[in-house]
């Protein structure tokens, strides 16, 4: 297996939810994004684990959008109650089946990382905190923990309390790549994040998570797809990240 993903900046990653394997099927054609998040812990929690793993069958479709295959346990805001092993090898099952891309929280054991890294698909390792935002310093500590273990992305997503909690969370993008060489996924949630939304794309962050046409949002203040496109090409951005990353 060798499907190293390559996407061209800046991108958007369409959420998929838990919605029904026809409307899965018809998301991984869409044009409206650039790669998808399957919320495989949303799609178990909607219908069933078997009908889930039944629809990664989807995948063996060409062409089709890059996949992220993510399955966030409660404790990281997600919606998966079942146990770790049981996790984890729902997620190589997607991998298994065609999927670019792995979702790892923080916490993830060194090998199991190492596990999928070897599969030669793209790796993110990510970090959720819903109840606020750390102090700079703490921000920069944890980015540097995470990147010490090794992974194509960091992602490091918080609550915005105030607006100044968006500029602590989006400098992690221009620290990441400069002081320890990775790319770094960072914004705010809530209604006081969702310019970072935005924001992040313009400070160098690999994509940004949309809602799309159809589908509830997978988190508070997330913009949907069509939204996020007019404020690219209105305010004339687009043209101009396009040409600084070709």
């Amino acid at each position: 297996m060798d499907r190293e993903p390559v996407l061209k900046k800046p991108a958007l990653c369409g959420c998929l939810p838990g919605i029904s394997r026809e409307k899965a099927a018809e998301a991984l054609h869409t044009s409206e994004v650039d790669l998808l998040e399957w919320r495989l812990d949303l799609s178990i929690q909607s219908h069933s684990l078997q009908e889930t793993l039944n629809a990664l069958s989807l995948l063996a479709v060409t062409p089709r959008l890059p996949v992220l295959a993510t399955n966030r346990p409660v404790r990281e805001g997600g919606a998966f109650e079942g146990d770790e092993a049981l996790r984890f090898e729902v997620l190589r099952k997607a991998v298994a089946a065609g999927a670019e891309w792995v979702d790892l929280e923080e916490d993830t054991p060194g090998e199991i990382l190492a596990e999928f890294k070897a599969k030669k698909i793209g790796t993110v390792l990510s970090h959720h905190d819903f109840s606020g935002t750390p102090d700079r310093l703490a921000l920069h500590r944890l980015a540097e923990r995470m990147a010490r273990k090794g992974t194509d992305i960091l992602k490091i997503v918080t609550q915005a309390n105030c607006p100044e909690d968006n500029l602590a969370v989006l400098d992690l993008i221009p620290f990441g790549r400069r002081q320890l060489g990775v790319e770094v996924i960072a914004f705010c949630m809530g209604d006081a994040g969702r310019w970072s939304r935005l924001a992040c794309l313009l400070m160098g962050s690999p994509w940004t998570y949309v809602q799309l046409p159809g589908t509830s949002a997978a988190a508070p203040g997330q913009l949907t797809s069509v939204a996020m496109r007019t404020l690219l090409k209105t305010g004339g951005w687009l043209q101009g990240l396009e040409r600084v990353n070709s």
